[in-house]
């Protein structure tokens, strides 16, 4: 009888919790990570990121990906990144201090828990041409892995992003 209603407590409190927003300030986010996008950047240990770049910027590891190339101006796909992010669970951060130009930076937070992950996105200008393309760092500010949930949100919004807006060659 002791455990049902420890457990029924236990309950309540987490429901309190998750529910009135409370977590989110039990788990603060911190600063973004401010990854430096080159092939001899060092990546985290801990497998708890996803990189998403073009092969001469990549960093060597498996937890990463080639980014699309697009046919478009900066604003349209800044624009489209930022409107398509809140569906993957991830909002805008603005006024972040030392941010630079051309760089985005989302929070996500996993659904049940509020864990939450920074994604950091540099626009890529195109040197010639109009092929505009991006680098992103999807890390988890808690825990060693993120079981691929920065991957399979990465992925899921890029395909967003590219069904919307089409790819270049």
């Amino acid at each position: 009888m002791f455990a049902i209603w420890g457990l029924v407590v236990l309950a309540g409190i987490f429901v309190v919790i998750r529910f009135t927003g409370l977590i989110d300030h039990m788990l603060p986010a911190g600063d973004p990570p401010n990854f430096t996008f080159a092939p001899d950047a060092s990546v985290p240990q801990s497998r708890n990121y996803f990189i998403v770049c073009p092969a001469e910027r990549s960093p060597k590891t498996d937890r990463r990906m080639e980014s699309p190339k697009f046919e478009a101006a900066v604003s349209t796909l800044t624009d489209l990144l930022v409107e398509t992010a809140p569906a993957h669970g991830m909002t805008l951060m603005s006024g972040i201090a030392g941010s630079e130009p051309g760089r985005l930076y989302f929070l996500a937070r996993s659904p049940v828990f509020h864990f939450p992950d920074w994604v950091e996105v540099e626009l890529i200008l195109p040197e010639t041409g109009n092929e505009i393309t991006f680098c992103l760092f999807a890390q988890s500010v808690y825990g060693l892995d993120d079981i691929q949930q920065n991957e399979k949100r990465t992925r899921a919004w890029i395909s967003d992003v590219i069904a919307r807006m089409g790819q270049a060659g």
